[in-house]
């Protein structure tokens, strides 16, 4: 795995977050909403926004190297709209919140917690008309360029703190 692999993997899991996380907090569904998840998704995001912070500074993300790589990395880690779609982005966001799942069920958590139909919502790519966490995310950035836009997505999906 190189550098850019890296970062098309931490976008991935950030989107994967950031989705969970406004299926939690979604205030006309009291039932899901979750303390105890909002934090696990709060954590990771803040936790990559500092690794990502750091990688700002990497030479791998200078202009000059970002105009030379393949076209495939550099399409990977862009459109956010592409990525969503993608299956294999799809079956890691099933996985998180699966993951989640089982975390929640291991601490007794006493809500009752709904667990996204995978038919449902992300199955196309949230685009039914009662979800609209893609329009969200696509209208503040519809193409993540670097380590950079991917601490700006962070910090405007990120409850204030």
């Amino acid at each position: 795995m190189n550098f850019y692999d890296f970062f098309i993997f931490i976008t991935r899991f950030v989107l994967a977050n950031v989705i969970e996380l406004y299926h939690v907090q979604k205030p006309e569904d009291a039932k899901v909403n979750s303390p105890e998840a909002t934090h696990h998704y709060v954590y990771n995001l803040m936790q990559i926004r500092e690794v990502a912070s750091k990688m700002i500074s990497a030479e791998a993300f200078s202009i000059e190297n970002l105009c030379v790589i393949s076209e495939g990395n550099r399409s990977a880690m862009s459109d956010v709209t592409k990525i969503l779609k993608d299956d294999g982005f799809r079956r890691l966001w099933m996985t998180l919140s699966e993951a989640y799942e089982c975390i929640r069920r291991g601490q007794r958590i006493l809500y009752k917690v709904r667990y996204l139909n995978q038919k449902g919502c992300l199955s196309v790519t949230c685009l039914k008309s009662y979800c609209n966490v893609v329009d969200r995310i696509t209208f503040f950035m519809r193409v993540i360029r670097g380590p950079e836009d991917l601490v700006r997505l962070i910090d405007t999906a990120l409850p204030e703190r």
